[in-house]
C-alpha cells in the first residue's frame, strides 16, 4: 500500500504511558496527477475535493496531490491498477474500448453543458455501472465531463458543415475523431501541448477544445475563428477512482467522508470549474479578436443525422455486453434534462 500513517502523539515524546489521549492516526492518500497544478481540473475539482473530505475527517485522512507525472494521460488507470499512487484520475477515451459503458455521454449531444453532463454522466453510471464491470480493482467515486466544445481555426471559418471537408482537426479521444470523420474533415490526435505548434506549421487547420483550454494550453494566438455547436457536439467523462486495496483499507468514518463529498459532489465542482473556465478563456479569445460563429441550426440538424451512427454502434455493443443500452441511453438523457443549466426559473406566468 502506498499511503503512509503517521502518529500525532506527544506522549511518544515523554512516554507512551504518560499521555495516552493525545494520540491520533493520520492518514495520508496519493493522489496520481498528469495535469500541472494550476490546471482547473486539479485546482477546481481535485483540491477543493480533497480539502473537503480533510476537514470532514478533522485531518485525519488527507491527500497529497503528485506533482509529476508517472506516466502519459493513457496510462493512468493502470498505474492505479498497480498502486503507483492511491487515487487517479483520467480520461475515458484515452483507452479506447476500455470503458465504452461509461463513455454513454460522449455520444454526440449528450452533454449541453458541464453541470448536466457530469451530474448525468455520475448519476448513470451510479444505477447501472456496477455491472459494468469496466473498472475491476479500482473503486470510482466520481465521474465528470467538460464544458462544450467548439470548433477552434486557426484557418479558414466553419460557417457549415461543407466547410469542414478536407481540414486536418486536431483531436483528443477516440469518439472525437471519429465525429470529426463523420462530420467530413481529418482528425488528427495530438499532446494539446503540441497543438499551437501543429496549427502555427500548417500541420492541422484546427482543434476541439473548450474555449478554457484553448486559453491554458497557450493555443490563442493562433487562433483566428471559433464555431459554438449548439447542444454540446461531444464531451468527455474523467473519472475518479480508488485502488481497490486502499479504499478497502480505509475506515468506515474515512469512506463515509469521501462518499459524502465525491459523486456528485464531483459533479458540481466541475460545473463550476468550468463554466468559469471557459469565461476566462473566451475573454482572452474576445481581447485577441477571434471571431465567434454559431452553426445555424439546420446544419446542427445534419450533424445530428450524420453522427447517428455513432449511437447506433454504441446500442448494439451494449447488445452485445448484455445490458439494456436504451435503458441506459434513456436514464442518461433524462438526468441531462433534469440538470441542464439553461433551464428558466423564476418565470412570472
Amino acid at each position: 500500500m502506498t499511503f503512509f500513517k503517521t502518529s500525532i502523539c506527544a506522549a511518544l515524546l515523554a512516554g507512551a504511558s504518560a499521555l495516552p489521549a493525545l494520540a491520533q492516526d493520520s492518514t495520508t492518500l496519493r493522489i496520481g496527477s498528469w495535469l500541472p497544478p494550476h490546471h482547473l481540473i486539479v485546482s477546481g475539482i481535485l483540491q477543493p475535493w480533497a480539502d473537503a473530505i480533510e476537514d470532514e475527517t478533522g485531518g485525519t485522512l488527507k491527500f497529497e496531490i503528485m506533482t509529476s507525472p508517472l506516466g502519459p494521460p493513457p496510462a493512468q488507470f493502470d498505474l492505479l491498477l498497480d498502486q503507483s499512487f492511491d487515487v487517479g484520475y483520467g480520461v475515458s477515451g484515452h483507452n479506447a474500448g476500455r470503458f465504452p459503458m461509461t463513455q454513454v455521454m460522449d455520444l454526440p449531444f449528450m452533454s449541453p453543458d458541464p453541470w448536466a453532463g457530469s451530474a448525468a454522466a455520475w448519476l448513470t453510471y451510479e444505477k447501472f455501472g456496477a455491472e459494468y464491470g469496466e473498472h475491476e480493482g479500482a473503486h470510482v467515486v466520481g465521474l465528470f465531463t467538460h464544458s462544450n466544445p467548439n470548433i477552434n481555426m486557426a484557418k479558414g471559418r466553419v460557417e457549415t458543415l461543407a466547410d469542414l471537408q478536407g481540414k486536418t482537426i486536431r483531436v483528443g479521444g477516440n469518439v472525437t475523431g471519429r465525429i470529426m470523420s463523420e462530420l467530413g474533415a481529418s482528425p488528427v490526435q495530438l499532446p494539446p501541448t503540441e497543438a499551437q505548434t501543429a496549427m502555427s506549421r500548417g500541420v492541422a487547420d484546427g482543434i476541439t477544445f473548450p474555449s478554457e483550454s484553448i486559453d491554458f494550453f497557450g493555443i490563442t494566438p493562433v487562433i483566428t475563428s471559433i464555431t459554438r455547436i449548439p447542444g454540446g457536439l461531444y464531451t468527455d467523462t474523467f473519472w475518479v477512482a480508488f485502488n481497490q486495496q486502499s479504499w478497502d483499507a480505509l475506515s468506515e468514518e474515512h469512506k463515509a467522508a469521501v462518499e459524502k463529498h465525491s459523486g456528485m459532489g464531483i459533479a458540481m465542482l466541475s460545473g463550476f470549474a468550468w463554466s468559469n473556465g471557459d469565461a476566462y478563456g473566451e475573454g482572452k479569445l474576445n481581447e485577441q479578436g477571434v471571431e465567434f460563429i454559431t452553426l445555424p441550426e439546420g446544419e446542427v440538424g445534419a450533424a445530428r443525422e450524420k453522427l447517428q451512427p455513432l449511437e447506433t454502434e454504441w446500442l448494439a455493443q451494449a447488445t452485445e455486453k448484455g445490458f439494456e443500452g436504451q435503458q441506459i441511453l434513456d436514464y442518461a438523457r433524462a438526468m441531462v434534462d433534469h440538470y441542464r443549466a439553461d433551464k428558466s426559473v423564476n418565470v412570472a406566468k
